[in-house]
This record gives C-alpha cells, sequence and structure tokens, in this order.
C-alpha cells in the first residue's frame, strides 16, 4: 500500500497534504483570528506580554487593587484626584503625623468641634498656637481653670475688662464734717456703668480721712465718697493721687 501511495505521490500532493494537516491542527480560534480565555494557559500572560497602558480602569474589577499590589511611594498627591478620597477610604488610625506636611492642615480642613481634648496631646498646644481672642469664656467649663492652671503674675488688670486709671482730687480743709462722708462725681473715662469700682489712695492720708469708691453710675463717671473719722476738721487735699479700677 506505500509502495502505491509513493508511485501516485506529488511534490504538489504532498504540500496540500501538510497544509490540510495543517490547517486541522490549529482550530476554530486560529482560523477565526481570535484567542479566547480557554486558549491560555493559566498564568501564562507575563508583564512582557502586556503593552505599556495596556491595562486601564476598566480592566479591572471594583475592589480588586490591594495594598499588596500598590508599590512603596506609588501613589503620591498627583495620582490622586481632587476630593476623591474620604474617610471611608482611610483606615483606622492609617493617616499617622508623618503623612501630613507641615501646615498642610488649616482650619478650613477642620470640621466645627471635630477636636477636643482627646486629640490633643498634653502640653502639645503653647501660647503661639492660640490666636489672640481665640479662648473665650465659652471654651471654658466651669471650674476647669484653678490657681494652679495660672501662671505666676500672668493675669494684671488689663486682662479684666475695665479701667485703671490713676488721678488725682482736692478738697479744702473742713471739706468733710468730723464723723460724716461726702459723695463725689468723678470723670473716669473708660468706666462703664454697673461696674465695680476700687479706688486707693497712692499717698499717705491724714489719719482717720479715707477715700473709696461707691459705684459708677454711668458710663466715664465714677462715685467716690470722702469720709472723716478724724474726730476733727478736715485736713485739705490738694492735687491729691488716686488710683481708679473698674471691671466685671
Amino acid at each position: 500500500m506505500f509502495a502505491a501511495i509513493k508511485k501516485h505521490a506529488t511534490f504538489a500532493n504532498i504540500c496540500s497534504f501538510l497544509c490540510l494537516t495543517i490547517v486541522m491542527g490549529m482550530g476554530t480560534a486560529y482560523a477565526n483570528n481570535t484567542i479566547r480565555s480557554k486558549d491560555i494557559v493559566n498564568g501564562q500572560v507575563k508583564t512582557v506580554d502586556l503593552a505599556n497602558n495596556g491595562v486601564t480602569t476598566g480592566k479591572i474589577l471594583d475592589g480588586e487593587v490591594g495594598t499588596l499590589d500598590i508599590g512603596t511611594g506609588a501613589v503620591t498627591s498627583t495620582s490622586i484626584a481632587d476630593n476623591s478620597l474620604t474617610s471611608t477610604d482611610l483606615g483606622s488610625s492609617s493617616v499617622g503625623s508623618d503623612e501630613i506636611a507641615t501646615d498642610a492642615v488649616n482650619a478650613t480642613e477642620i470640621a466645627d468641634n471635630s477636636i477636643d481634648g482627646g486629640e490633643i496631646v498634653d502640653d502639645s498646644l503653647g501660647q503661639s498656637d492660640i490666636g489672640a481672642g481665640g479662648v473665650g469664656a465659652s471654651e471654658v467649663s466651669d471650674g476647669s481653670l484653678t490657681g494652679a492652671d495660672i501662671a505666676s503674675n500672668s493675669i494684671t488688670t488689663a486682662d479684666i475688662a475695665g479701667t485703671d486709671a490713676s488721678g488725682a482730687i482736692s478738697l479744702g480743709a473742713g471739706a468733710v464734717a468730723n464723723g460724716r462722708c461726702n459723695f463725689y462725681d468723678i470723670s473716669v473715662p473708660g468706666a462703664i456703668a454697673d461696674q465695680t469700682v476700687i479706688i486707693s489712695a497712692r499717698a499717705s492720708l491724714p489719719t482717720g480721712q479715707i477715700l473709696y469708691g461707691v459705684e459708677v453710675p454711668s458710663n466715664d463717671h465714677v462715685i467716690m465718697a470722702a469720709c472723716n473719722f478724724s474726730g476733727g476738721t478736715w485736713d485739705a487735699l490738694s492735687s491729691f493721687p488716686i488710683r481708679t479700677v473698674t471691671f466685671g
């Protein structure tokens, strides 16, 4: 039989037979110029088989890129669209001080009332971190400040709303009868009606003569009392220096 085949074999017949054999061996996938998933052995598509930028967002299933798929430093600020990250994209405690550039977070990035004592390290806030007038009565809880929280001499009359004025008064001899008090309206610019007033002498008064503040009846006015408990005639006071403090 082989002799018969050999007798009728020609070069053309052999080529035709080989072509037919090759075409049949290629199967439908190659005949249709199509490669399907079933035609690829698992794990046989390598990095070198992918064109640059060949894998786009549309080729990646949602949630299929994990931390192990991202190289260290591969995601930078330029890789993240504006407002694309929310709190749900960040793991608990995943953002630390090392991830935040100096001065990168300002008041516009912080929601009202989002920072309380639990977010502030002890002694981490200094005077330079608090703006002028930044702490008001509403920021201080009742009873939260004691003498231990206030440095010696850190509060002066300048820290108390009111006035601290120096001036002088003149009262002639016999101006106040013995055992009596007289009241005088003196001008104290800046005093506010109903504030508390303290008047102190800035020099030695004659024995038994007393000066003290009574009230602030209206803005810029203070009532001062002069009392004579000397047992005799009131000694004259000429340009006598006094200090007037109002507050509250």
